[in-house]
């Protein structure tokens, strides 16, 4: 979860700058840590020995039914058949006893913001002045752990820096597991919405430049736009970024609007309710207007980050609705205490002119645009904005997946897909992931209950695979109590 910050008003006698760069230019030692955290918690099968799920309802996503009794053989991380239960198996396999259960690819949470060292950094200033922020960061084979353990193989990093760049390699070198994942990072005007810490600040038409070639030069997948980008700064950025061949992925800011960030060539949103956020009525919640962008948004070729939950905590950050809304189950007591409606955080968002009128029934407007969307065949994807510590909770990607269904409207085959081979495909990977069959990569997920007659069933997490390591439900459990164990400790006052 990203959290906003009132940051310093700028000096009105002094310009600002075109371009600034404060984010680390080296990892933290987090992000070159090891699994001795969590090396006990996953088996991992020998190279060339195979996996067998055994006897699984198998829900390939290239099916609209389930395939009853079959078995999933596993090599080296890839999957290399899909058959009924009773034909031959390669000799001396591990074996899955799946009877009973239901395997589908693993989930996706395309908008997210792992806690890592400089999140944590910026939260634990907000929270504990002064305080150490090593007692309030997770090593980072735990922090990859929480997504693991909520069935989540693949994420969408929404404002990376070096520090996740750091991550994802060493997640690809086996040094801990974690998640696959593609990384963006974010660019904002004078003064930041966010921690420069975290944000690159732009300001005129050569800052967004300049911007662009530092994010491709440096290996990021995109370039998120926020909020407060001026229009000239925003145009710098776009027109740079696609000359390099960049996706812009992100907010909208206020002085571009959503119908000319289409026309320049933004074909990602990070919220659904970008769609109206920097409007006011009778705009922000005309069906006509709606319409409009999402037939803009169909035409060009956009994709959309649903983050409904999102939607949801920002009627309760805005003090439009807190009824319901509970922080209890997350672990991370960060989060609890700059949740709490006595936060200066909270606080902050229900005074500020701009923040709180915005959460107004952002809700019920990000399901419409959601509804509108989908009959338009706009790609929506499933994405939380919010901590991996809540798991399978209030704020999970569970959650999104079951407003997906009760209130889109959409099914839960359709569901699944768009958290499986739709995330797949937006992320350029539908050749090798977000199905069941031969070829494919072998990022699963085993559940105890269907959850095509029931969303909810995604929460009953048996085991969860991931290339050539297994989470098993009791592994799944003890580090879910280590987790929790680590969070207790951490010296957050009341």
């Amino acid at each position: 979860m990203m959290m906003a910050g009132q940051q310093a008003a700028p000096d009105p006698n002094v310009p600002p700058p075109s371009y600034s760069n404060e984010t680390a230019t080296e990892p933290s030692r987090y992000a070159n840590g090891d699994d001795s955290n969590t090396r006990d918690l996953y088996r991992t099968v020998e190279t060339g020995r195979p996996l067998v799920i055994s006897g699984a309802g198998v829900l390939p996503m290239t099916a609209t039914e389930i395939l009853p009794n079959h078995d999933v053989i596993i090599v080296d991380g890839v999957i290399r058949a899909v058959q009924p239960k009773g034909q031959s198996l390669p000799d001396g396999a591990v074996t899955i006893d799946a009877a009973g259960k239901y395997l589908m690819p693993g989930l996706t949470d395309i908008h997210q913001h792992p806690p890592v060292a400089p999140v944590m950094l910026h939260l634990a200033g907000a929270v504990a002045p002064g305080g150490d922020p090593d007692e309030f960061t997770l090593p980072y084979d735990m922090a990859m752990f929480q997504y693991l353990a909520a069935g989540i193989t693949r994420i969408q990093v929404m404002a990376g820096t070096i520090e996740e760049l750091a991550m994802r390699e060493a997640i690809r070198a086996g040094r801990y597991q974690g998640p696959s994942m593609r990384i963006g990072m974010l660019v904002d005007g004078s003064p930041p919405m966010q921690s420069p810490i975290f944000s690159l600040i732009v300001n005129d038409r050569e800052g967004g430049r300049k911007a662009a070639r530092h994010i491709f030069e440096n290996g990021y997948d995109f370039i998120k736009p926020y909020t407060i980008l001026n229009r000239e700064a925003y145009t710098g950025l776009v027109e740079e970024g696609l000359a390099l061949g960049m996706e812009i992925m992100g907010h909208i800011p206020r002085a571009v609007g959503p119908d000319d960030a289409f026309a320049m060539g933004q074909t990602g949103v990070a919220h659904v309710f970008e769609y109206f956020w920097n409007d006011s009525d009778p705009d922000r919640s005309s069906a006509e207007v709606r319409a409009r962008r999402v037939r803009a948004s169909a035409e060009r070729g956009v994709s959309v980050q649903t983050t409904l939950v999102a939607a949801r905590m920002l009627e309760y950050d805005t003090g439009w609705n807190t009824e319901g809304v509970s922080f209890d189950e997350m672990y991370d007591p960060l989060i609890r205490k700059i949740m709490r409606e006595d936060s200066p955080f909270i606080q902050w968002f229900r005074s500020d002119p701009f923040l709180q009128p915005g959460g107004k029934d952002a809700l019920a407007l990000s399901v419409a645009a959601c509804q509108a969307l989908v009959d338009a065949a706009v790609p929506i994807l499933p994405g939380t904005d919010v901590t991996p510590s809540s798991i399978t909770g209030q704020h999970s990607i569970h959650q999104e997946l079951r407003m997906f269904v009760e209130q889109v409207g959409m099914s839960p085959l359709d569901t699944l897909r768009a958290a499986t081979i739709d995330c797949a495909r937006y992320q350029g990977e539908a050749d090798v992931a977000g199905t069941i069959e031969a070829g494919k990569r072998a990022d699963l997920l085993l559940l105890e209950a269907n959850p095509l007659e029931d969303i909810g069933a995604t929460r009953s997490i048996d085991t969860v695979i991931l290339v050539d390591a297994i989470l098993d439900r009791q592994s799944r459990e003890t580090g879910l109590a280590r987790l929790k164990a680590t969070y207790d400790a951490m010296p957050v006052p009341d």
